[in-house]
């Protein structure tokens, strides 16, 4: 096997790995969130917006295009060393180019559009009750979001007691108020 292709598949491997990790984590930038999360209006935050060539998912497809051409021609067409990496260099800046214009043109305008409803910015968060509510009145919660711990005045979502200590999970937040349900509750649905 040629150094042109050996280069070219560990590319290739890397560009496969790159991309499932840039799926599962995606490309925004992290920041430190400069309001409590159930004081965000959106998920969108201008901060976090990635650059449209200088991401993972960007690097993912240069690595890809160019170890898999580059593979490809080596191993099947039998062109000298640098004609393949004239190939290989040209299909990676292709597939980088293609992939560059689809986050600049279409993932960061339309995480620009995203209006989610600011209510349900929390829905599915366990927290865990501080100071207890009885069936309509207001006691408290703590829960953890983005490594900051957070207080929020919290009422039952179906009017009954949340004693201390119980674990329930936020179903939204009206009025900065979280309507919760008993963890128990929500478990034995599942």
């Amino acid at each position: 096997m040629s150094a042109v292709a050996v280069v070219s598949l560990v590319l290739f491997v890397s560009g496969l790995v790159l991309g499932v990790s840039a799926m599962l984590h995606g490309t925004e930038r992290p920041v430190a969130p400069t309001v409590a999360p159930h004081e965000r209006r959106s998920e969108y935050d201008p901060a976090s917006e990635p650059s449209p060539v200088a991401n993972r998912a960007s690097l993912a497809a240069l690595a890809f295009g160019f170890g898999l051409t580059g593979y490809l021609v080596d191993r099947s067409l039998g062109w000298p060393w640098w004609g393949a990496l004239l190939a290989a260099l040209a299909a990676g800046s292709a597939a980088f180019s293609l992939q560059s214009l689809l986050i600049a043109r279409w993932a960061i305008p339309s995480a620009r559009a995203d209006e989610p409803d600011p209510r349900y910015l929390l829905q599915g968060t366990l927290a865990r009750v501080t100071r207890d509510a009885d069936g309509n009145g207001t006691g408290e919660l703590i829960y953890e979001l983005d490594g900051h711990q957070c207080v929020l005045p919290v009422r039952s979502l179906e009017g009954s007691a949340l004693p201390l200590g119980t674990d329930v999970v936020i179903d939204r937040v009206e009025d900065g108020v979280a309507f919760a349900e008993l963890w128990a509750t929500v478990e034995q649905r599942l």
